[in-house]
């Protein structure tokens, strides 16, 4: 795995604020944390619609496969920091 590097990107502040009240966000939450939530959400959709067209799997076992593969990478990634 590659290790993290920091980026700064622009964001319309009123954007932040939708991802954190759609993630149901407290507003102690740094926007770094929104974003990084709402990116990883929009990853895991893409994850779950790729492994869905390229298989018989129901939509059901699609997102159970996503989530695992979502929490083995953040294991890995905690393991490693």
């Amino acid at each position: 795995m590659a290790s993290a590097r920091k980026i700064t990107v622009e964001l319309n502040a009123d954007e932040v604020a939708k991802g954190r009240e759609a993630m149901g966000s407290g507003a102690d939450e740094p926007d770094a944390a929104i974003v990084e939530r709402v990116l990883n959400g929009y990853l895991l959709n893409a994850l779950v619609r790729r492994v869905s067209s390229r298989s018989d799997l129901s939509e059901e076992q699609a997102t159970k496969i996503a989530v695992e593969e979502v929490r083995a990478y953040r294991r890995e990634r905690d393991a490693s920091s």
